[in-house]
């Protein structure tokens, strides 16, 4: 049984977590960003630790390149590669779904008050 998910148990590992999915999803929206811009895009909520780690791993599959422009003082820049645009299509779904699961737990949350509000009465 386990043959029948290896690919998506690689899918997973390569571009899920916590980071690695948002990083991409921000270098193909955005082209190209520096570290720090990258960090900031990601609402800061990312050390500068995290962020070289994942950057570092995303590199390492070939999803995202490093340009370093070799001037002082230093200029790096981290681009999605024509490979890594090749996940654009499954970020896109899975961020549709996030959307509609965000709706739908709003929704049910708000029904939930509803109920517990006529209850009290």
């Amino acid at each position: 049984m386990k043959e029948d998910g290896i690919g998506l148990d690689v899918t997973l590992e390569v571009v899920c977590g916590k980071w690695k999915g948002l990083i991409l999803w921000k270098l193909i929206h955005e082209n190209h960003l520096r570290f720090n811009a990258l960090r900031r895009s990601l609402d800061g909520n990312i050390s500068s630790r995290i962020l070289a780690r994942e950057l570092k791993k995303l590199i390492q599959d070939g999803l995202v390149e490093r340009i370093d422009y070799e001037t002082v003082p230093p200029r790096v820049e981290y681009r999605v590669t024509p490979y890594g645009r090749t996940t654009a299509s499954f970020l896109e779904k899975m961020n549709e779904w996030g959307i509609h699961h965000k709706r739908r737990a709003d929704q049910q949350e708000s029904l939930t008050d509803v109920s517990n509000q006529l209850k009290e009465q």
